[in-house]
């Protein structure tokens, strides 16, 4: 199968000359993992959030008066959006990358990364899973990894959770799983906040597991400041939306959180929360003729 699907009409792009600072902010206000850096229409670097990390923070640097251009990792792998998913799982293997910008005579078109292999189950777990070894073992010897019990539940671990994000990304009409993991945590952490102490818990404990860690630190409800129009507010503030446009995707959210545990946990869990906040977090969303739904 090709890479046509991972063609994408926005991508972050910004300029060798643009400071890691730029970059740093790009990252974290379109809630992705990487910039491509293109020079006079052509591919000439990609930065990620690990180089800001590592190459800047980590050494001191001036995020401000520090060029792309110094800490991009350039030539860049790439391929075409002809190319396959094999291609592009034997180049994260060979490069020891999860990222890879898509290229049409020199410009970025689109982007592939491990996350999307993944989640769109291109290949055998196994196969995936040595590209997560190489990237648990990147610095040293990798061989200890190879075919462990570790790498398989973590491959397994991270696909579990990007098919719950595909369905936020799908229900909620988002532009990308990017998107869709900031939608789904503000959410789940204002819910988990929200509710007692051990309700809280016990949801957690159907969720993810790559997610309970996180929301576990959230567990010291009830917070009865939370409510409707809190929730609201804040995805329009992370994801950069209008009210209306939070109030909708709000309500897939919290459609696929309910379709994703036990109906007896989420009877549970509607309980504890005020009535108009219950109607977000029903198994079915509300149509467009009756907003309120009904519970």
């Amino acid at each position: 199968m090709s890479l046509k699907a991972y063609v994408r009409p926005r991508l972050v792009i910004l300029g060798p000359d643009a400071s890691a600072l730029e970059a740093a902010r790009a990252i974290d206000s379109n809630n992705i993992g990487a910039v491509v850096v293109q020079d006079r229409g052509r591919v000439v670097g990609i930065v990620t959030d690990r180089d800001l990390a590592v190459q800047v923070v980590a050494h001191g640097l001036d995020a401000a008066a520090t060029p792309l251009s110094e800490i991009m990792t350039s030539p860049v792998a790439s391929l075409s959006p002809a190319d396959t998913h094999t291609d592009a799982i034997a180049l994260m293997q060979s490069r020891n990358v999860r990222r890879i910008p898509l290229v049409e005579e020199g410009r970025a078109v689109g982007i592939v990364t491990l996350d999307d292999l993944l989640l769109d189950e291109a290949a055998p777990l196994e196969q995936l899973s040595a590209i997560v070894e190489s990237q648990i073992g990147e610095g040293g010897p990798t061989g200890a990894f190879r075919s462990s019990p570790r790498v398989r539940s973590v491959a397994r671990a991270e696909a579990t959770l990007r098919r719950l994000l595909n369905r936020v990304r799908v229900e909620a009409g988002l532009d990308d799983t990017d998107q869709a993991a900031a939608a789904l945590d503000v959410v789940l952490t204002m819910l988990v906040r929200r509710l007692t102490a051990d309700e809280a818990n016990d949801l957690i404990a159907q969720l993810p597991s790559l997610l309970q860690p996180q929301l576990e630190r959230h567990a010291s409800g009830p917070d009865k400041t939370i409510d409707l129009a809190a929730m609201q507010s804040a995805l329009g503030e992370r994801l950069g939306i209008d009210p209306g446009r939070a109030a909708a995707v709000l309500d897939a959210v919290g459609t696929v959180i309910a379709q994703s545990v036990m109906e007896g946990q989420m009877e549970d869990v509607r309980r504890q929360l005020p009535e108009e906040l219950r109607r977000a977090f029903a198994e079915t969303r509300a149509s467009a003729d009756d907003p309120a739904g009904s519970d």
